[in-house]
């Protein structure tokens, strides 16, 4: 599947959700006014048949409320939604569609069930597909037709001129629902492009970032930690015909710290263990690196046995992490877990330290330090999340990426 393609399933899957939960939320003010209307415009003698059905309809929209906010449904965005997800909202909306004409049927003062009957087109409208849209609501009109030649009394009260008009006077108001439908499917498609425009730039850009850390990894490498190495080795020879020499000692003890700091300089900014063994080891190595540079204890829990596309972006999420403890958290202890969660993977980053939030992370951005806000954007824009949890003490920041082939 091209990505434009993927990019557009995503963005209609975070649509279809939003808009299923907003129509869950209004079932139950459906639900609300239906008691309402039986109350105040229908004979005591019809309350039972009518409550015995709005029952049933608010016994539904409760059901609905729970599959769009329960625990089993999936982040908005994140995966792939199964076919029994993508019929929940029809079948809702069919739902309402019976349930609705039913309750007009059922009472004998059809007034305040046909003003019901209108909030049809509304519940339609925050559909996203227009095919199955005008499918609904040319359900939802020969109900509307039914439920006014099925009432005699309001037919003979009011004549069939003005009864027509208010068949027309629905008709319109699905036809502009239909039409709402068929901006938000367009719209739909515009975010689903630029985004897929925005993921295919970001990785361009990933991509030039990486060969230019290479570049300067490997000129590090290759250049002045060769030169380091090569001076140490004079000054041992040096020290080998004067051992009495404390000077040599020094320098030696000087250009030991900076061969490490370069060969570390040089694994952050492009580690070839990524690349041989994988993100697991890469982070192992990195946490070590971190603990043995600040004197941080720093824990692991990796258990991450794959390789995939995302993993030099997650590396570049731990390096910021994990540097952020370092110099702004002033912990004593850190945490790095890594795993496996379905199709993610999913990072955990704690401290015991001062403590970050979003609000923090605006602030450091207005003042020029774009680190942690710059990977966010990337997590963003590979369709994962970046959140930080709430924790007594402390920093805990959650990422999840869904894995790529």
């Amino acid at each position: 599947m091209a990505t434009s393609d993927v990019e557009l399933d995503r963005v209609r899957s975070a649509h279809r959700l939003r808009s299923y939960r907003i129509a869950s939320v209004l079932r139950i003010g459906v639900a609300g006014l239906m008691i309402a209307a039986t109350l105040i415009g229908t004979r005591r003698s019809e309350w039972a048949q009518q409550c015995i059905w709005i029952g049933v309809y608010a016994f539904t929209a409760v059901c609905s409320l729970v599959l769009a906010y329960g625990p089993s449904r999936r982040r908005i965005g994140m995966g792939p939604v199964d076919g029994m997800r993508r019929l929940e909202p029809f079948v809702f909306t069919a739902i309402d569609v019976v349930a609705l004409t039913g309750y007009q049927v059922l009472s004998s003062d059809g007034v305040y069930p046909l003003l019901i009957m209108t909030l049809l087109p509304v519940l339609v409208g925050l559909d996203v597909s227009t095919h199955r849209a005008a499918v609904v609501l040319a359900f939802t009109l020969v109900g509307f037709a039914l439920a006014v030649v099925e009432d005699p009394v309001m037919v003979a009260a009011i004549g069939w001129p003005e009864a027509i008009f208010r068949f027309a006077l629905y008709a319109f108001l699905c036809g502009t629902a239909l039409v709402v439908v068929r901006i938000e499917e367009r719209h739909t498609h515009s975010i689903a492009g630029l985004s897929a425009l925005r993921e295919e730039l970001l990785a361009q850009t990933m991509t030039a970032s990486e060969d230019l850390q290479r570049r300067i990894s490997e000129s590090i490498h290759d250049g002045a930690l060769q030169d380091v190495l090569a001076a140490r080795q004079e000054l041992v020879e040096l020290q080998l015909e004067d051992p009495d020499d404390d000077r040599v000692g020094r320098a030696l003890a000087g250009l030991q710290t900076a061969s490490e700091r370069l060969r570390q300089a040089t694994f952050e900014l492009h580690p070839a263990v990524l690349e041989q063994v994988g993100l697991a080891a890469a982070v192992q190595q990195l946490a070590g690196f971190t603990a043995a540079r600040s004197g941080i204890e720093v824990a692991t829990d990796i258990d991450y046995p794959i390789r995939s596309d995302v993993d030099p972006i997650m590396f570049g999420v731990v390096r910021e992490l994990l540097s952020n403890v370092v110099h702004h958290a002033r912990a004593r202890h850190a945490s790095v877990t890594l795993r496996i969660n379905g199709q993610s993977c999913v990072l955990d980053v704690a401290d015991d330290g001062v403590g970050v939030n979003d609000d923090t992370m605006a602030r450091r951005l207005g003042e020029g330090h774009i680190g942690l806000a710059s990977h966010r954007a990337r997590v963003d824009a590979a369709a994962g999340t970046f959140v930080f949890l709430d924790t007594p003490v402390g920093t805990h920041v959650r990422v999840e990426l869904p894995l790529k082939a």
